[in-house]
């Protein structure tokens, strides 16, 4: 196998610990080394004698592990600003414009699709992200979220990025039916479905799919090898985030409702709390108890939620700065997306960590210190990123 070292004199975050925050910072020289699409060694100091002969030299380039968004909608049709413009000047967001992209995306070709869905995924990789959740629901029948999984599939396709998909039957209730029905519906598309996804969703709110059904889901999910997720408590504290750490779900979403006791609950458990703080504060409909969790020492990730009606923007940068706004400290949102999201992707130690064993995927930044993540809101660019052990020059 091909081994190389990537050097640098400036600050390397390796986010060794387990608890979120602990980024574990060493401050130039250093050395990792690669080999293949592993790092087998990181190292302060300089070079030494036995040390790959292909060296690539960063400076004093802030680098990273490549960051990891674990939450996105990235797969959708049409345009609905203007729910957005409507939402500033005082409506309140019910989750019912979902409708309007299911109605957009079926319409679209398979080939619209995957293009448009290719951009969005090289946005993402532009701005540092190196692994990144695709969640289907702009479908909701199960021949339609089938085609978006294929069609996400084939939108990564090449690019130098791991991509999850997740099944997100469960993402609102179409016209004329019922939310039982819906769930019906989602349950006899897991055989077919299990073959696609890595994950399955479900949007579970009041008026939505309650606590029954997303445990029906849920248990049926598992029987076809497919791990849980939720979107959890966004609208009003229903339970979800109870259900999710009871069902030993990867990761709980969005959280704005939950109370002290779901927060101990979380603390308690494998299950991590996924803060989404783009539409956290663009929906001006509560904010996430983010202290209550960082302090309670769950584990939390952040991800960026990009979406059709909600936040569109696939930048983790940004999504880094806005939970420092939100009262994340900034080594706590760096952990948070990186370590923090592979957890909540069931992939802990393999990505999100500069640590023997895990991907190579790493990111040298156009800073010299984590602190411009928010000092310099979603405008810190890659200078150089490998992945798997490639570099893109």
């Amino acid at each position: 196998m091909t081994r190389r070292a990537i050097v640098g004199r400036g600050r390397l975050l390796t986010m060794a610990g387990a608890r979120t925050g602990a980024t574990e910072a060493i401050d130039g020289p250093w050395v990792l080394v690669l080999e293949g699409e592993r790092i087998v060694e990181v190292r302060a100091g300089a070079l030494a004698t036995g040390d790959p002969e292909v060296v690539e030299d960063v400076g004093t380039a802030l680098v990273t592990p490549g960051l990891v968004d674990s939450h996105t909608h990235l797969i959708y049709a049409g345009d609905r600003s203007d729910e957005v413009a409507a939402r500033t000047r005082g409506a309140r967001y019910t989750g019912g414009g979902i409708l309007r992209t299911v109605a957009a995306t079926v319409d679209a070709g398979d080939d619209e699709l995957a293009r448009e869905t290719r951009l969005r995924l090289l946005a993402a990789h532009a701005r540092g992200t190196s692994t990144i959740e695709v969640k289907s629901g702009y479908g909701l029948s199960g021949t339609e979220e089938q085609r978006l999984l294929r069609c996400i599939a084939d939108a990564a396709e090449g690019l130098p990025m791991h991509v999850r998909r997740t099944y997100l039957g469960a993402h609102a209730v179409p016209q004329r039916s019922t939310p039982a029905q819906q769930a019906e519906a989602v349950m006899q598309a897991l055989p077919d479905v299990a073959k696609l996804a890595d994950h399955v969703d479900v949007f579970c709110e009041p008026g939505l799919f309650d606590l029954e059904l997303t445990r029906d889901i849920a248990v049926s999910a598992a029987a076809h090898g497919l791990s849980l997720k939720l979107h959890a408590d966004q609208l009003e504290r229903s339970g979800a985030a109870l259900l999710g750490a009871e069902l030993g779900a990867l990761s709980v979403d969005h959280l704005e409702q939950i109370d002290s006791t779901d927060v101990v609950a979380l603390a308690a458990s494998e299950t991590v709390a996924t803060i989404l703080p783009g539409p956290a504060l663009m929906l001006r409909a509560g904010l996430p108890p983010v202290r209550a969790l960082l302090d309670a020492g769950a584990t939390v990730a952040i991800a960026s939620d990009a979406n059709a009606g909600t936040f569109g923007e696939p930048s983790m940068p940004l999504a880094i700065g806005l939970a420092v706004a939100l009262g994340f400290t900034i080594d706590e949102a760096m952990w948070a997306a990186t370590a923090g999201g592979a957890g909540a992707l069931g992939l802990d130690g393999k990505v999100g960590r500069l640590l023997p064993g895990a991907s190579a995927d790493v990111v040298a930044w156009d800073a010299e210190h984590e602190g411009a993540f928010a000092h310099r809101l979603g405008g810190v660019r890659p200078l150089w990123t490998w992945f798997e052990g490639e570099s893109d020059d």
